[in-house]
């Protein structure tokens, strides 16, 4: 089993795989930095801040169309290629009963959270356009993923922010000044003819779904993985309303910095995404992810000093507006060290069964962002959002850290 298990592992097949990944993450990236920057600079923070709280308010749901199970479909997938069609029909029965309630939940949000009134039927395209386009994408590209189809899964990540770059190109070319529901609108077309582009080719590839599998595959089989995203959308995005309570001005600077860590955070996303598949396939996989992993830790950290040295450059990027993201940035440039501690000891848990714990988890997780943005959003403001997501974070590293520990115990 161990030279099988050596002869799998190729970290020059891996390091090739994350760089071609990697390079359709930068493409992307550019589109959706381009998207950003010209947003923000043409709205203002104010009128910016409205929209990415409209949006953010609008995604909250995304993790639960489909019910997580596109995380299933990658790993029963990678796993048995030849039933590769049931699964991804079996996913997409899923994903086309829960679409509807999961639109329907986030309009009652944004009703509840958005400090101003936006238009309902605004509001309901923009749920269903946001939802949909975000699912459906996650769902075609953990098909393509499950077959090491590194390019396509790359392309199809890529596409959705470049049909909303274009989109949001042609709003300005064709009316110079645009307002809020103008945009919104755009932003919510370009997502539904995204989700449409994508539907053909899914359903020509499904199966059917009711054919007896050897991987299970249950309606409530990706609910932890729907919880994880959940937590992870929650930490992420639910400052944002909570800001705009003060101020959408607040609510667009804390955006622009999360969008910095987001695109400098590629290159450690990519190698991760270039991995899970590979240890999926492996009996025991547990050496190469503590390989693995010390370097995206090591890289993670490199990566944070270079935010804090490039923070002062925002307010030139994105207008003077933005000054105050320059110190938010500066403390978000460590978070992502603590996500990739949390994703590899989620792989861990993965590959020992433990998936009630991963469940666990991340609702937790999720309770102790909400909770702590609720309570220091309103009070520090921006520094306040910032400690929020780093006590999320923590809060999940300790959980697993613990969940490890006791696996050792007991096993020793």
């Amino acid at each position: 089993m161990r030279p099988q298990i050596f002869a799998r592992y190729r970290p020059g097949r891996l390091a090739r795989n994350g760089t071609i990944l990697l390079g359709w993450m930068l493409l992307r990236a550019s589109m959706q930095a381009a998207t950003v920057v010209w947003l923000a600079r043409q709205l203002g923070a104010q009128t910016y801040g409205q929209f990415v709280a409209v949006v953010a308010v609008s995604s909250f749901f995304s993790p639960f169309v489909g019910l997580g199970l596109s995380h299933i479909l990658l790993r029963n997938a990678a796993r048995d290629p030849a039933h590769a069609g049931h699964y991804l029909a079996r996913a997409l029965r899923w994903w086309l009963r829960t679409l509807l309630p999961c639109v329907a939940a986030s309009v009652v949000v944004a009703l509840w959270l958005l400090p101003e009134r936006i238009a309902l039927q605004a509001l309901i395209v923009v749920a269903a356009a946001e939802l949909s386009a975000t699912s459906l994408t996650e769902l075609c590209a953990r098909h393509l993923q499950a077959q090491q189809r590194t390019h396509a899964f790359g392309a199809v990540h890529a596409g959705l922010p470049g049909v909303r770059l274009a989109a949001v190109g042609l709003l300005w070319a064709s009316m110079g000044d645009a307002g809020i529901v103008a945009v919104l609108w755009t932003y919510a077309a370009s997502g539904l003819i995204y989700a449409g582009l994508l539907w053909r080719p899914l359903r020509a590839a499904a199966k059917a779904p009711d054919a007896v599998l050897p991987e299970p595959m249950t309606a409530r089989s990706g609910l932890p993985f729907s919880l994880a995203v959940f937590a992870a959308k929650l930490q992420s995005e639910f400052n944002k309303p909570m800001l705009a309570q003060a101020g959408f001005g607040l609510a667009g600077t804390y955006n622009v910095a999360q969008r910095v860590v987001d695109m400098a955070s590629l290159p450690v996303l990519a190698l991760q995404e270039a991995l899970w598949p590979r240890l999926y396939a492996q009996a025991n996989p547990v050496r190469q992810l503590l390989r693995t992993g010390a370097a995206l830790l090591v890289l993670a950290l490199a990566m944070g000093v270079a935010l804090w040295l490039v923070a002062p450059v925002l307010p030139v990027m994105f207008g003077a507006d933005f000054a105050d993201a320059v110190a938010v940035l500066r403390m978000l440039a460590w978070l992502p060290l603590l996500q990739v501690l949390r994703a590899l000891l989620n792989c861990h848990a993965i590959h020992y069964g433990r998936m009630q714990q991963i469940g666990w988890a991340y609702a937790i997780g999720g309770v102790v962002s909400v909770v702590s943005v609720a309570v220091l959003a309103p009070v520090y403001g921006l520094t306040g959002a910032v400690w929020a997501s780093y006590a999320a974070e923590v809060t999940m590293v300790v959980f697993f850290l613990l969940s490890v520990l006791r696996k050792y115990q007991y096993s020793g």
